[in-house]
């Protein structure tokens, strides 16, 4: 498969993923996705897309805090 954004080869891969829905922010760990071997673009499967949602919908998750960087870019 190759990638929507630039058109390179897409490397199927297991780890952690941000699922960004609505506006809600879901760190997904050990998940099968296709990254762009070139611009780091993700994708999952419709399979594994509905899994997560289903995961999502039933509130099939834990709720952990991370310490993250946060950039204020008011001056950019």
């Amino acid at each position: 498969m190759n990638c929507a954004a630039c058109n390179n080869e897409m490397i199927r891969k297991k780890g952690s993923i941000d699922l960004r829905i609505g506006e809600k922010l879901y760190f997904v760990r050990n998940v099968m996705y296709e990254e762009c071997s070139v611009c780091g673009e993700k994708i999952l499967s419709p399979e594994v897309s509905q899994q997560l949602f289903e995961k999502i919908r039933n509130k099939q998750f834990v709720e952990e805090t991370f310490k993250f960087p946060v950039l204020d870019c008011a001056y950019a």
